[in-house]
């Protein structure tokens, strides 16, 4: 029946709220789950650096490339730096075999912090720990990450075969796996202060790329043209490099490409540039505005090509050095000084730690 007077039209719904009514609600960050955000970054980071040198060391170890002496030196110094092979491993120049079968028997170790087995494990102890900020398709892979590579380890040792063709196949799905954990990460979080710790861990972790040109120019293996492509596939930066330098090996081209290159990704002057950016503004700091924090990350604007390549009266490059050990430095103590500053377990459990 239609009513012939006025109709009242009061409601208990909620009416819709002009958008300036609408305060921004940002997500609280506890410093627990920051510390395990950061270190899921750090640990993803390193599976991904730690797979493709033991890949390398392999490769190496029964290539074409054997016979270099330079590039087994430096794949000998990277690997007991990583904990690839146990310190009293004899170096690849002297005994190759037992050095791949230690390598190869090694990578299931979760013992050593460094090592490969390690952090596939550490990275779902973390993931696990901040389960609610990951989507369902993230959990999974990081699940199916770790229980693969266990169980391709196992085989690898299977009757004490230690197949080394084996072992390379492990490795390179691990490495898929973390290349799609590190585009999850990139692409389907929310940008705040705990994306921003995670990615500083990540990015933090590529000290190890520091220490690894560091071993290069030390062992020579940058003037060897074996030794020089190692290196730079280390970087993953093989596809650029051939692109924009043909079949040059030389070292201003290298340093232009992994130190000097913001454009580079995978360069330490974009790394660290990032590094010192994410700090300033996890620090809730201007544009330009750099934190105490980040002064120890050096920053790669003050790096020029001419000093890099600058070499003393013994032909050592000692401005390069110097640089190179300032990020190996820089990554060490980045954890230490975020652990002093954010990851204080008291207080009120609602505190985010850009507040």
């Amino acid at each position: 029946m239609l009513t012939e007077g006025e109709v009242d039209t009061t409601s208990l719904l909620h009416h819709e709220h002009p958008s300036v009514d609408t305060p921004h609600r940002s997500r609280s960050v506890t410093s627990r789950a920051a510390e395990n955000l950061f270190w899921l970054g750090r640990y993803t980071e390193r599976t991904e650096n730690t797979a493709r040198l033991a890949r390398l060391a392999i490769e190496g170890l029964n290539g074409e490339d054997q016979s270099s002496q330079p590039l087994m030196a430096w794949l000998s110094d990277m690997a007991a730096a990583n904990a690839l092979v146990l310190s009293a491993v004899p170096a690849a120049t002297h005994a190759r075999r037992v050095f791949e079968r230690s390598l190869v028997a090694g990578l299931a170790d979760t013992r050593h912090a460094n090592s490969v087995g390690f952090n596939p494990a550490a990275v779902r102890n973390a993931a696990a720990a901040v389960r609610e900020r990951l989507s369902q398709e993230q959990w999974n892979l990081v699940e199916r990450a770790t229980q693969e590579f266990l169980q391709g380890c196992a085989t690898c040792a299977g009757e004490s075969d230690y197949s080394s063709v084996e072992a390379l196949r492990v490795l390179e799905t691990l490495s898929g796996h973390t290349a799609a954990m590190t585009g999850a990460q990139t692409d389907r979080m929310t940008r705040d202060d705990g994306w921003r710790l995670l990615s500083t861990g990540r990015h933090g972790a590529d000290g190890v790329l520091g220490q690894a040109l560091l071993l290069a120019f030390e062992s020579g293996a940058v003037h060897d043209e074996a030794g020089f492509e190692a290196v730079v596939a280390l970087f993953d930066s093989t596809i650029t490099f051939h692109a924009h330098y043909q079949q040059r090996h030389d070292v201003v081209a290298l340093l232009d490409l992994l130190v000097l290159d913001r454009d580079n990704p995978r360069s330490l002057g974009w790394v660290t540039q990032t590094l010192r950016g994410r700090l300033g503004k996890l620090a809730g700091l201007p544009p330009g505005r750099i934190p105490l924090l980040a002064l120890p990350v050096p920053d790669p604007h003050a790096w020029t090509l001419e000093a890099l390549c600058e070499r003393d009266a013994d032909g050592r490059y000692v401005k390069l050095m110097e640089v190179l050990q300032q990020c190996v430095d820089a990554a060490y103590r980045l954890s230490d000084d975020l652990t002093a500053r954010y990851f204080a377990h008291s207080g009120d459990a609602r505190y985010s730690v850009g507040a």
